[in-house]
């Protein structure tokens, strides 16, 4: 595996009682992304080192938004450019944002992703990523 470890968020009121696991396996991976429902877990995000990690946020409704950094400057997002011109509203880090619905992505898409990046910390290629731009309008 090529992640190092797997941050996993876990909210009881406003405390996040999350856990870190080293040297995760894909199991692991893909249960916390599962496991991931909007509410009292909404973030999951896969570490290389303190600046290269994948985020993984989300869970509600079968949303997801993923955005991975490879120098903690550079971000890219998963995009899903069939998706209309509107936003729609996610709770990622324990926080409700409003995102663009083309952020939002389905739980096959996310774990493809995810699976690719903790292997080989690589993109997928057969998903289209775009640079950083404006993640959220938190309000």
């Amino acid at each position: 595996m090529f992640v190092s470890d797997l941050s996993v968020e876990k909210w009881v009121g406003n405390q996040d009682e999350g856990t870190l696991i080293s040297n995760p396996t894909w199991q692991e991976i893909k249960s916390a992304i599962c496991e991931l429902n909007g509410n009292s877990q909404t973030l999951v995000t896969l570490g290389a080192d303190e600046e290269m990690y994948m985020s993984i946020g989300g869970g509600a409704a079968g949303k997801y938004i993923v955005n991975v950094t490879f120098d903690g400057m550079n971000f890219y997002n998963l995009v899903d450019r069939s998706q209309p011109e509107k936003m729609d509203q996610l709770a990622i880090g324990g926080q409700l944002g409003n995102y663009s619905a083309k952020l939002c992505v389905d739980l096959q898409a996310a774990l493809l992703v995810a699976k690719t990046f903790a292997q080989s910390g690589k993109l997928e290629e057969s998903v289209i990523w775009e640079d950083f731009q404006s993640l959220a309008m938190v309000g």
